[in-house]
């Protein structure tokens, strides 16, 4: 089906329903701070984690050191596939859901943790599951919780950033960057904000003791 006033944009699948736009792709810090940012016209997200990795870790050799390492990445049950887990490394371990988020978070809060040697005969997904269920991948999984998903609720609220307004896929991807670039700002200006405010909390402390 063809948009007229936007071809580039397709059908998406949403929790609410059918609408003709974009997916919208973020990686975040468990900060809240992102990482990297993009648009496609893909509605499934199989395809979306390598490339998005590989922004987020050239964003971050970038910014902060060429030796920096990204380490752990966790994403949802919408990346989940065999070939998306076997390209984890030793720079970036990874924790993808095998099931819907609802489901994964029970699986994880029911499942007692896994006990013994790894089976050799474990198929990807079975390895997957096993490894989400340790404390380490349970740790993770909840970080995720706590991270992605307030961010894109963040943007949505605060930045008005719940439809596009420019039309084709390049216009939108620099919209979709340029409120990733506000929010990370925003949560620069916050940090900046507190860390102001404790310092004179201290520095007040220190003279009331000295008095």
């Amino acid at each position: 089906v063809a948009n007229v006033t936007d071809p580039d944009s397709g059908i998406m699948k949403t929790r609410h329903g059918w609408l003709q736009g974009y997916n919208a792709q973020i990686v975040v810090t468990v900060g809240q701070i992102i990482l990297a940012a993009d648009v496609t016209t893909e509605a499934n997200d199989v395809r979306q984690l390598t490339p998005m990795l590989d922004q987020a870790q050239a964003n971050v050799a970038a910014v902060v050191s060429k030796d920096a390492e990204l380490g752990a990445a966790v994403a949802d049950a919408g990346y989940w596939s065999e070939a998306n887990a076997a390209t984890e490394t030793e720079a970036c371990e990874l924790f993808i859901a095998t099931q819907k988020d609802h489901k994964q978070r029970a699986a994880l809060r029911d499942a007692p943790p896994p006990r013994g040697r790894k089976p050799k005969n474990m198929t990807a997904r079975e390895r997957m599951e096993r490894k989400l269920r340790t404390k380490r991948g349970r740790t993770r999984y909840r970080q995720r919780g706590a991270s992605v998903e307030p961010v894109f609720g963040q943007m949505k609220d605060r930045q008005g950033a719940r439809r596009f307004s420019m039309r084709g896929l390049d216009r939108c991807r620099g919209e979709w960057l340029l409120d990733a670039a506000v929010h990370n700002l925003r949560k620069l200006h916050r940090d900046s904000v507190r860390r102001t405010e404790k310092a004179r909390e201290r520095a007040a402390k220190r003279m009331q003791r000295a008095a």
